[in-house]
């Protein structure tokens, strides 16, 4: 059964900080965006590496065919859902990425919040404060293949951080886990997966082929990744008013 926008989705967005759209692509679509980002895997891997993990932005890259990108984005459960819980505010970006699995080695990125963890301009007070605006920091990762790669913190989008958080990963930057290529390949992976599971309440976020995963990013999340399981998930977001009046804020800054 295909997906269907209901106010538990909504719900459980402001709730959770993610609900999950279950079998919104289409087979034919699905079909279609598994060919282009095979496609954009061999560009990928070519032009950054073969344990690069991510190809962003399609449109930046005229053997793609961005059209069948766009078709993701104008779903109208897609776009039913965007306007539920947001408003009919919150357009697309041209920032559309596809996020791959490393062809050798199992990776992981550190548990973090977008934004504060990952920006040097960012002021943890003040993102404190407008992480707590609903309406900003929403993105989405939408798997073309089954994609048990996301764990999230559920319910740390409208708070700060707890005390066992703050001993866990609280530093800035937050450490990442501790692997080198001297490794064997199960010692690596066995290493991200004890690091993930370190972050109190972290809870795996299973995803199928053609679910959509509608998150907001300023919550606690990460993401592990193992070679033998092929991975290509849409990335991107629905930026409204808020967020592009302070992404500017910040880019104005720099230039003061």
């Amino acid at each position: 059964m295909s997906y269907q926008y209901t106010q538990q989705n909504r719900d459980e967005y402001f709730t959770q900080g993610f609900t999950i759209l279950r079998g919104l692509i289409p087979p034919s679509l699905l079909t279609d965006l598994r060919r282009e980002t095979d496609k954009a895997r061999d560009i990928a891997r070519a032009k950054y590496g073969p344990q690069t993990q991510r190809l962003q932005p399609v449109y930046a890259y005229d053997e793609l065919n961005h059209q069948t990108f766009r078709d993701f984005l104008n779903l109208p459960e897609l776009q039913a859902t965007v306007n539920g819980i947001l408003g009919d505010d919150h357009g697309q970006s041209d920032i559309m990425g596809v996020l791959l699995e490393p062809s050798s080695s199992a990776w992981a990125t550190n548990w973090h919040r977008d934004w504060v963890h990952h920006d040097a301009r960012v002021d943890k007070v003040d993102f404190e404060k407008v992480m707590m605006n609903p309406l900003m920091f929403n993105q989405f990762n939408a798997p073309l293949y089954d994609d048990h790669s996301l764990w999230v913190i559920p319910g740390s989008h409208n708070r700060l951080d707890t005390e066992a958080e703050k001993t866990a990963f609280g530093a800035i930057p937050v450490p990442a886990p501790k692997i080198d290529d001297s490794m064997s390949l199960a010692e690596r992976e066995l290493i991200c997966s004890e690091y993930v599971r370190q972050m109190p309440g972290a809870t795996p976020t299973a995803l199928f082929a053609g679910d959509c995963a509608f998150y907001r990013s300023c919550q606690w999340h990460i993401g592990t990744y193992v070679p033998y399981t092929k991975r290509a998930t849409l990335h991107d977001g629905f930026y409204g008013p808020e967020d592009l009046a302070w992404q500017l804020a910040l880019k104005s800054a720099v230039r003061n």
